[in-house]
């Protein structure tokens, strides 16, 4: 999951974590990193890997935005459509214009961001 650097930031300070335990960047963009014993995001607390597994997100008041957009995202024409990936997708309605919009600005901080490094 990619996060800006004021998420990166506010991470740091509320979990006291140094940014690398839970971040790298990957392809320019600074990206949260999964953990190898559950291959889940390093706030999510589990126990399995499992996909269906339980888990509760450790950071959830100050999740990033892409974590809370999520399962929407961009396809290669830029249309907010709901992951592949996600295991629950067909709970989830289609994602309108304005989801578009929101996903793209985030896009937009992260890879400027990416860029002025």
């Amino acid at each position: 999951m990619p996060i800006t650097k004021a998420e990166a930031a506010r991470l740091v300070r509320r979990t006291g974590m140094k940014q690398a335990e839970f971040s790298v960047v990957n392809d320019g963009a600074l990206t949260l990193l999964n953990s190898s014993d559950t291959r889940a995001c390093v706030f999510l607390l589990t126990d399995t890997a499992d996909m269906n597994g339980e888990g509760i997100c450790s950071v959830y008041d100050i999740r990033p935005k892409g974590c809370q957009t999520y399962p929407y995202v961009l396809n290669h024409d830029d249309d907010a459509v709901v992951d592949e990936g996600c295991p629950h997708r067909e709970s989830f309605e289609s994602p309108g214009e304005e989801m578009a919009t929101t996903l793209l600005n985030l896009e937009e901080r992260i890879l400027r961001e990416g860029s002025s490094d």
